[in-house]
């Protein structure tokens, strides 16, 4: 059965796709089946009505209001010439069958049918016979008109249905394209979610690597005698940075390949040791760090979070290296809540300066974008006290909640 149906979906396709030679075809069947006979029936008279009325079949789509008029006429001449029908009128059938099924206007459709049950009550007096001949009359003109008045609602049923299926194809069509212009914007989502990630990545490594680089070269230029220990820990100190950034770096482009591994980005989920290691080189890099942080954060909040912790603390602290000032303190706080995860970043540097505060893209305006993805709340300005505090809450579940 499906296969029956598929080849008659496939041959439908092919009707529609060359009108003009499914339609010359017909015409030329409908003449030899019910052309020709006809002068056996009306001699040659016959056969001249018939072609005149079954030929112009094969423009019944392209033309089905002028196949009407002409129908009309030819059949107007029939009843003129021949007393009697012809096998070629059912000719007529499908022309009003045509006019029913592919013309859109109302008018032109009621019209043709009331030329139809005029043509079937001229025909019933014109071959109806003697002795009853009025009875006869009625009798042929009813049925004709019957038989009209079906093949024309027929028409009518099947243009209602092409129009529900063109209808269901253009809104699969606005559908699709609602589909796939989801696709394109999660796509420019994710490149946009993978610029952040590698500008947070390497705007921090390079900022430990520059300030290592510096702090290097004024040793070698300034400190008598040149202190090898000070040296080995600069170079170890940028050698592990970049290499961090370049696995880190990795993981995101392996994201980007992989679209399955998206929900979880950072891969393993973040712990406290990874902080630490942040915090490490972030001091390595000249810059004191006092930190306080509640071991639960790590261990109960989602991955989600500790990602997005973890990533408001490195970028907090690579504005500090880069803005705060050589003497800066900074200080770090990740708390766990009731309903929520707390990171405080706050230093007692230069403040604000070249920090842009509600910029968006990168950032702090990037922080406040990977937040707004988890319900958090980013906010950041100038302390009264002086320096610059970062401050970022992120709802979670409470551990009684959790399954």
């Amino acid at each position: 059965m499906e296969q029956d149906t598929t080849l008659a979906a496939r041959l439908d396709r092919w009707a529609r796709a060359r009108p003009l030679l499914v339609d010359g075809s017909l015409a030329g069947v409908i003449w030899l089946v019910f052309g020709l006979p006809g002068v056996l029936v009306g001699g040659p008279a016959g056969l001249v009505v018939a072609t005149a009325t079954i030929l112009p079949l094969a423009l019944r789509r392209r033309q089905p209001v002028a196949l009407l008029v002409w129908s009309t006429a030819v059949f107007g001449l029939q009843l003129a010439v021949l007393p009697i029908p012809l096998p070629a009128n059912i000719a007529q059938a499908l022309v009003i069958y045509t006019v029913a099924a592919h013309v859109a206007s109302l008018p032109v459709r009621l019209c043709a049918l009331a030329t139809a049950l005029a043509g079937c009550l001229a025909a019933g007096f014109r071959w109806s016979t003697e002795p009853e001949y009025t009875r006869n009359a009625l009798v042929i003109a009813v049925f004709l008109a019957v038989f009209a008045g079906l093949i024309w609602l027929i028409g009518n049923v099947v243009r209602g249905r092409e129009t529900n299926m063109r209808a269901l194809g253009e809104a699969y069509a606005r559908l699709e394209e609602g589909r796939l212009q989801r696709v394109r914007f999660l796509a420019q989502r994710e490149r946009v979610a993978a610029a952040r990630e590698i500008h947070d990545i390497v705007a921090h490594s390079l900022t430990v690597v520059i300030v290592q680089a510096d702090g290097a070269e004024y040793a070698a230029e300034h400190a008598r005698p040149w202190d090898r220990a000070d040296a080995r820990t600069a170079l170890a100190t940028i050698a592990r940075t970049a290499r961090t950034a370049l696995t880190e770096v990795r993981g995101v482009i392996d994201v980007l390949r992989d679209p399955e591994a998206a929900d979880d980005p950072g891969g393993p989920p973040v712990c406290l040791s990874d902080l630490e290691r942040l915090v490490a080189a972030v001091r390595a890099a000249g810059l004191p760090v006092e930190v306080r942080a509640d071991p639960a954060v790590f261990e109960r909040a989602p991955a989600a979070v500790r990602f997005a912790v973890l990533r408001v603390v490195r970028e907090s602290l690579t504005n500090v290296l880069k803005h705060a000032g050589a003497r800066a303190t900074a200080r770090v706080a990740v708390e766990w809540t009731s309903e929520a995860v707390r990171v405080r970043v706050a230093d007692d540097g230069a403040g604000a300066s070249g920090v842009a505060v509600d910029g968006p893209g990168h950032g702090l305006g990037g922080m406040r974008e990977r937040l707004r993805a988890l319900d958090g709340v980013l906010t950041a300005g100038p302390r009264p006290g002086g320096g610059f505090g970062v401050e970022a809450v992120v709802p979670v579940a409470p551990p009684g909640a959790r399954r």
